[in-house]
């Protein structure tokens, strides 16, 4: 491992910031006391008053002879006392770490609640140092933030030096034209910067500054604090039938499937299913032959959480069905932890999703989706849906639950949503064999109101939503599949132990049997003790008030 070291330029050496950054220079070490041995590889904090560091790398020794390249060059006014005789000091790992969050302070992240008014241009070369060393793919100054912050700072001099303009000080209010004359500028084969660039590298500075790279940095910037997202564990609940599904189907039906993933909760799932791990699968030997071994399967979390941290300008939901029906400790394990958006906690992942995430993220280890441990971005979402009627189910702790917000499905019972959508279940008929028509909306409204909320036993979570049941053509509800689900569950889940006016008294489900004869006068039965009626009367009701109107009006005109 490289040592770390801190020197103290006295008065009249020469500071190293004639050097340019990022090239080799060559300085003489006979100014050490004491005098140690460098190697190739260590790093040397050079210090002067008032306060200059510069951050040297060493690649190549030949006695008091060194060879360095300057990383960077800070500037920060802190005076570091050394002992009488001393110029040169070891550094330990914590200690130079230290000293670089404290010199690099300047060169904070940006993020999309900022005022891009007051961003300076170190927030920016910062912010994209970070990104492009997390691109996937990036081979980018081996991933090494200190390396990117002083090639990029390097590059704003040069840019700045041939065209009289700071390529990070952006203008977000009108980013189209700054990234329009930045492409001009670059591409000019006619230019200085053609030829710098060219003779670095053979074009990185233009690769650097490209569409893939910096304007795509901007542009995502730009994108994100436009929207705004802010990431969401959101839990939709409320009785069977409400929509839920429908909810978070009307979030990601535009999407493509690339963009989520869909999972449902039971008793049987657990971690294994939910994150990854390792599973017998068919694979060729050295010699070609079918064999079973054994690899690390990712599962929907694994799956969603590699591509949300591989594309940070697109949204990601992983969406979970009937979380309630599956043990929630169990299946999010450590990941719990994860769910608190509001901080900075990582998880260590296991060893084989670290190494299968590790692969994803081009073997970078400094990725951010796995540098400090597991974290969740801030473009991937978590929707879930509950049946708060669903008994014997596994119950959430406290500590999970307050880690989600919960949104109500209500029942609606009116021609719009509360969103101003339309209410597809107003227009849904129950339709039985002779041909005598109920509308489903007033059958749910009747059952819900009259007889299952104002029984304390039993409240919203038994009401029947709007959506409980499909017609099986058009509008329409046919018997057969009316009283299978509705009646069943009216029956089974519902009223089975509960004083009722719904079911006959000493009454059974079987007595809605054979359907076609039975089925047909239970119901009817049935609706009448709830005071259904027909639409048939329901329009002449309608009718009747009409031309009770039309007479009031033409006696008025009479008087």
């Amino acid at each position: 491992m490289s040592k770390k070291y801190l020197y103290k330029v006295y008065s009249g050496v020469n500071t190293f910031s004639n050097f340019p950054a990022g090239n080799e220079f060559r300085f003489s070490a006979e100014n050490f006391s004491p005098q140690i041995q460098i190697q190739i590889g260590d790093i040397i904090v050079a210090y002067s008053n008032p306060g200059t560091f510069c951050i040297l790398e060493i690649t190549g020794t030949e006695g008091y002879n060194l060879s360095a390249v300057k990383n960077l060059e800070l500037f920060k006014e802190k005076f570091i006392n050394f002992d009488s005789g001393t110029s040169i000091l070891e550094l330990t790992e914590i200690d130079y770490s230290n000293l670089l969050v404290e010199l690099l302070l300047k060169f904070s992240t940006i993020s999309p609640e900022d005022n891009t008014e007051n961003i300076s241009t170190s927030q920016i070369i910062s912010s994209f140092a970070k990104w492009l060393n997390a691109k996937p793919k990036n081979n980018y100054f081996d991933n090494d933030y200190i390396k990117t912050v002083s090639f990029l700072t390097k590059l704003q001099e040069k840019y700045s030096e041939i065209y009289s303009k700071d390529i990070f000080d952006v203008d977000f209010d009108d980013l189209d034209n700054f990234i329009e004359k930045i492409n001009t500028n670059i591409w000019d084969q006619s230019t200085d910067f053609w030829r710098y660039s060219e003779a670095a590298s053979n074009h990185q500075p233009r690769a650097i500054l490209n569409k893939d790279n910096y304007q795509a940095f901007l542009k995502e910037f730009k994108y994100k604090r436009n929207h705004n997202f802010q990431p969401k564990n959101t839990i939709y609940y409320g009785a069977p039938g409400t929509g839920k599904s429908y909810r978070v189907d009307q979030i990601i039906k535009d999407l493509d499937p690339k963009y989520f993933e869909r999972v449902t909760f039971h008793p049987d799932y657990d971690n294994a299913s939910f994150v990854g791990g390792y599973k017998p699968v068919s694979q060729k030997n050295e010699k070609g032959d079918e064999e079973i071994g054994y690899r690390f399967v990712p599962q929907a979390f694994s799956t969603i959480y590699s591509r949300a941290w591989q594309d940070p300008t697109h949204q990601y939901y992983l969406v979970i069905e009937e979380i309630n029906r599956g043990n929630c400790a169990e299946i999010f394990g450590e990941i719990f932890q994860l769910l608190d958006r509001n901080s900075e906690y990582t998880v260590t992942p296991s060893r084989e999703l670290r190494e299968h995430l590790l692969k994803d993220f081009s073997d970078n280890p400094e990725h951010e989706g796995i540098r400090k441990g597991l974290k969740l971005p801030s473009n991937l979402h978590i929707l879930a849906t509950m049946n708060t009627s669903d008994q014997s189910l596994f119950p959430m702790d406290s500590a999970f639950k307050r880690r989600w917000e919960w949104e109500y499905v209500l029942i609606c019972y009116d021609p719009k949503t509360e969103e101003d959508r339309d209410n597809l279940s107003f227009g849904y008929e129950i339709e039985l064999p002779d041909g005598t028509k109920y509308r489903w909306i007033d059958f749910i409204s009747k059952i819900n109101n009259n007889h299952i909320k104002n029984n304390p036993s039993l409240g919203m979570d038994k009401c029947i939503g709007n959506y409980f049941i499909k017609p099986d053509s058009g509008n329409f509800i046919s018997l057969k599949p009316f009283i299978s689900k509705v009646i069943f569950y009216l029956w089974n889940d519902v009223f089975k132990d509960e004083d009722n006016k719904v079911f006959e008294s000493n009454g059974s489900y079987e007595d809605f049997f054979p359907i076609a004869s039975a089925g047909v006068t239970k119901v009817k039965e049935l609706f009448e003790r709830i005071e259904l009626s027909p639409i048939s009367v329901y329009a002449e009701r309608d009718e009747e008030y009409q031309l009770g109107q039309v007479a009031e009006e033409n006696q008025t005109v009479e008087n």
